[in-house]
């Protein structure tokens, strides 16, 4: 739940907030109607949510809800069906689902796409320009080339946050689904997220990889190379976490003791570059080659066996 939380809260482009409160309140309206207790709470979570102040509710602060409502309610629905698909891969459709909605509004009305990134930008921007004055207040820091670098590094992540912020927000939504469904108290159906060492998902998803890595390289004009960047972005961190959480499940079978975590993990902080890259590669590996699934075999099995 923490790491579902640490997503939802760390990776979010937008206030996340709205983006946890909203599909938790709507999964307590449908889930629990007799619940007084939870119509109470849901009825709580959408008066902060929609509470009006002064100066706040520009375009982006109805993108935002708007959003969280129509995933929120793709996801509700995805759920309520006699024999609903797993976890995760109902917050993948509702996400996507709802990104494909938001995509053919822009479409009929390009201004409400181009409204969307101004307004990303300019929040984008503000904590960028906030980030800087922060890093930059020691003069120490600030003299010098070391802070033209610094300053340049955080434009940089700046543009670059900008053109990927929907990939950003999907997966912060797809992880405040989760914890939704969770503490809704559906948890008690079976179907919960699993623990960090045993996150996957199904391996056609592998497909989406490549279509973005395709828009990235084909030349196919800006709006084609936007999308195939949020894409190739996306899919990455799906599989930078699941090459993650085999890393995870081979050092829980194979660790003893506190002491060999406390190592491992001060060699992980060090060496993560290397880390990141070999978790990425195994993620997207294990499309093919099931890790998990053929160490638990060949335990089973015993030594000399199979």
């Amino acid at each position: 739940m923490l790491a579902l939380l640490a997503v939802a809260l760390l990776i979010a482009p937008v206030g996340p907030f709205p983006i946890l409160a909203i599909p938790f309140a709507l999964l307590l309206l449908a889930f629990r109607p007799g619940d007084l207790f939870g119509i109470a709470a849901a009825a709580v979570l959408m008066i902060l949510v929609f509470r009006v102040v002064e100066g706040d509710a520009d375009g982006g602060w109805y993108m935002v809800r708007g959003w969280c409502l129509i995933a929120g309610g793709l996801f509700v629905g995805l759920s309520a069906r006699n024999r609903p698909e797993r976890l995760l891969d109902r917050s993948f459709t509702a996400v996507a689902c709802a990104t494909l909605l938001l995509v053919a509004a822009a479409m009929v009305r390009p201004d409400l796409g181009a409204s969307a990134d101004g307004w990303m930008g300019e929040r984008i921007r503000e904590a960028a320009t906030m980030a800087h004055t922060l890093l930059l207040a020691d003069p120490e820091v600030s003299a010098g080339t070391i802070g033209d670098s610094i300053g340049a590094a955080i434009d940089q992540w700046a543009r670059f946050q900008r053109d990927v912020y929907p990939a950003l927000l999907a997966l912060a939504t797809m992880a405040a689904l989760a914890l939704g469904w969770y503490f809704a108290g559906r948890r008690d159906s079976g179907d919960r997220p699993p623990p960090i060492r045993n996150f996957g998902f199904r391996d056609g998803y592998v497909w989406l990889l490549v279509a973005g890595l395709a828009l990235l390289v084909l030349p196919l004009g800006a709006v084609a190379f936007r999308v195939g960047e949020n894409a190739t972005l996306f899919m990455a961190l799906m599989f930078l976490a699941r090459g993650g959480a085999i890393l995870l499940w081979i050092l829980t079978a194979a660790t003893t003791s506190a002491w060999t975590w406390v190592l491992l993990g001060i060699g992980m902080v060090l060496a993560y570059p290397f880390v990141f890259g070999a978790a990425l590669v195994i993620g997207i590996g294990d499309t093919w080659l099931h890790v998990r699934e053929k160490l638990e075999e060949r335990a089973a099995n015993g030594p000399g066996r199979g």
